[in-house]
């Protein structure tokens, strides 16, 4: 017999999505959502403290600024049913956008951004304690969510409504879905990292860089994890931590091109923390530092590169004498604006 409370919540999604705003119709199909499909989207909440003005939009959460999408599997209780129901009817590559009165989202979005951003800054939470994780709103008002914005949305000054934007950027059929860590065994995960790295590298060719990244990411996550059932300097720990060389290697090159260079600085810092005469890091770490200005940082790496590899001193050169252009147009800008200011 059907559930005469899940009929009604099904009709009221049904009528809220369709007044959805679909900024990008994305592509091809609505695809067959059955239950197991993995998801994974970019999501954007900001909120609204007047009835009907949009212009005062405040930013809650935004998932491309933490380079983090969300993921969800269907049918497993996701803790905001009208995402789910709503991604179950966009195509691949829509973005749309929805606003919700705050009263039909207060028992649920607080929480739900306090497990994103836990999921999406980990080291920022790791007081957390675990008995407090899974609590209803009514508790949250007690013991807070740990982040000040969102105590205050629960407790002080409650908006009008949320706005959501979704970006659906990848679904993959329940049979495609890589296994989660957590489910594999020591043999699994050690099969799994030559085949993660395989595709991440053809989608880097097919220049899909961030599903290759997405890629490259679990290879280097399931080598830390091999790495925590081995004592530190043993032999093994050592090839788990050598064997996270290339694979960071790749995922620099990734986020350059996706323009991540704070994330590719850090990623070929650790390279060559392992191995100081690595080229390609070097190489990819001056990138990343002229794109954000550390100009002293790249013509020092610059520098490094051309002296570890001969054949590639003209290339160094010629980047070397783009990045003192460079210099030169922004110290002339600063001053034509300086010279603006002060006559």
């Amino acid at each position: 017999m059907d559930d005469p409370i899940k009929s009604i919540e099904e009709n009221l999604f049904n009528l809220l999505i369709r007044k959805r705003k679909v900024l990008i119709p994305g592509k091809g199909d609505v695809q067959d959502y059955s239950n197991g499909t993995k998801v994974t989207f970019h999501f954007k909440t900001e909120a609204s403290y007047s009835d009907d003005d949009e212009s005062d939009m405040v930013m809650i959460d935004d998932s491309k600024s933490s380079n983090k999408p969300m993921e969800l599997f269907i049918g497993k209780q996701f803790k905001f049913p009208l995402w789910e129901e709503w991604i179950k009817h966009m195509r691949l590559g829509e973005v749309s956008q929805l606003s919700l009165d705050w009263t039909l989202c207060r028992d649920v979005y607080p929480l739900l951004s306090k497990s994103y951003r836990n999921f999406a800054n980990p080291q920022d939470h790791n007081h957390d304690d675990p008995a407090k994780r899974s609590h209803c709103c009514g508790m949250a008002k007690q013991a807070g969510t740990g982040h000040k914005d969102l105590d205050d949305l629960i407790n002080k000054r409650s908006p009008k409504q949320l706005r959501f934007t979704i970006e659906l950027i990848r679904v993959e059929n329940p049979n495609d879905v890589d296994k989660e860590i957590w489910l594999m065994n020591e043999n699994e995960m050690q099969e799994n990292i030559p085949v993660l790295q395989r595709v991440g590298n053809q989608l880097f060719a097919a220049k899909q860089f961030e599903e290759a990244s997405f890629k490259y990411r679990k290879a280097l996550a399931i080598l830390e994890q091999l790495m925590t059932r081995e004592k530190p300097g043993d032999q093994d720990w050592l090839n788990y931590d050598l064997g996270k060389i290339p694979l960071l290697c790749n995922l620099s090159q990734c986020e350059l091109y996706l323009q991540q260079y704070y994330d590719a600085i850090r990623h070929t810092d650790e390279v060559l923390e392992k191995d100081p005469k690595n080229v390609k890091a070097l190489y990819r770490r001056a990138k990343a530092h002229s794109a954000v200005w550390n100009v002293d940082q790249a013509r020092k790496d610059f520098q490094r590169v051309s002296e570890l590899d001969s054949t590639l001193q003209s290339m160094v050169k010629q980047h070397l004498i783009e990045l003192d252009q460079q210099v030169k147009r922004k110290t002339h800008e600063d001053m034509q604006l300086l010279k603006g200011k002060l006559f």
